[in-house]
């Protein structure tokens, strides 16, 4: 009885033995970084960049009549920011406009159609004494129905001619360049008297900063450490300051050539004192030791399921 638990023992020392080794080997080929315990604090580092980085294009070719910003200035959505020449335009929208104010085609039918439905009643007056002709009657009544036409044709193109000149209106709007965020201008692409064609529409480029983004590029191995959601905290070299953002996206795939993932987290600059560029350094939310068991706690359960595997077989022997 003796010599088989000295047996069992000894396996047993054997057994912790070998995977003692198996870790030191295993955490060896894997790295310094791919097991890191949960107390350990994991900086890694990313830049900043806007939230939208906008290059704000004319919709139209055509000659650049004047640029009325400059880099740095801050711009409100829907502010003008830029005008191609629009002399053409302006004289069509003066055409259309005189257009509208005709009224000559209008008045004219319904003077028309006011003489043709008198006739016709006068008509309709002497054929109840039996002093008119039917066919007299017959040709009054179409007269006055062709006038009635006459007159609705006449108040269509009106309406025809009120559509044109909104039509020659938006084509004059859009002779204008207009910032679509309220942003600050970045960088400006044209200057007056360019000529913008269909390669090189932008004019400006405009980037809204009201808040920014970090971006980081986590290792594969250290990406449970984040999750969507988390609240982490963000150092930033330029300004010496630490603030507080949100973890808003995690990228699906791998890069393969670096083997990390991108990470994007949100944060508020409703003060405008962080620039984008900045490089900078996040660290994730701590995480409970719960979560994760430690390398102690695995080695501890292994050798207690080995040794309790080894005492039943020298049992069963001992039988």
């Amino acid at each position: 009885m003796a010599l088989w638990i000295g047996i069992a023992t000894s396996q047993v020392l054997q057994a912790q033995s070998f995977f003692s080794k198996s870790e030191a080997i295993r955490q060896t080929s894997q790295g310094p970084g791919s097991h890191r315990p949960s107390h350990i604090s994991v900086d890694f580092e990313g830049f900043t960049e806007p939230k939208y980085d906008i290059l704000v294009a004319a919709t139209e070719i055509g000659r650049l009549a004047s640029v009325s910003v400059e880099i740095g200035a801050e711009v409100e959505k829907g502010q003008v920011i830029g005008q191609l020449e629009d002399a053409l335009q302006q004289e069509a929208v003066s055409v259309a406009q005189f257009r509208v104010q005709m009224r000559g085609e209008i008045e004219a039918a319904s003077a028309e159609a006011k003489l043709k439905r008198l006739r016709l009643e006068q008509l309709k007056s002497l054929d109840a004494q039996s002093m008119a002709r039917p066919d007299e009657l017959k040709r009054a009544l179409t007269d006055w129905e062709i006038a009635q036409a006459r007159q609705l044709a006449a108040s269509e193109q009106e309406q025809l001619r009120k559509l044109e000149l909104q039509r020659y209106r938006i084509q004059l709007e859009r002779r204008k360049i207009k910032a679509p965020m309220t942003g600050v201008v970045a960088e400006i692409f044209h200057s007056p008297g360019e000529y913008i064609t269909p390669a090189s529409p932008a004019i400006i480029r405009l980037v809204v900063m009201d808040q920014i983004y970090g971006v980081f590029n986590i290792p594969v191995e250290e990406i449970r450490l984040v999750r969507l959601g988390d609240l982490v905290s963000v150092h930033l070299m330029s300004a010496s300051e630490t603030v507080h953002g949100t973890v808003e996206s995690i990228a699906p795939d791998i890069d393969g050539e670096s083997g990390t993932i991108e990470v994007r987290v949100l944060i508020d600059n409703a003060a405008g004192k962080l620039r984008a560029g900045d490089r900078c350094q996040m660290k994730p939310m701590k995480r409970s030791a719960m979560t994760t068991p430690s390398r102690s706690q695995i080695e501890t359960t292994n050798s207690s399921r080995t040794e309790t595997n080894l005492t039943r077989r020298g049992g069963t022997q001992v039988r």
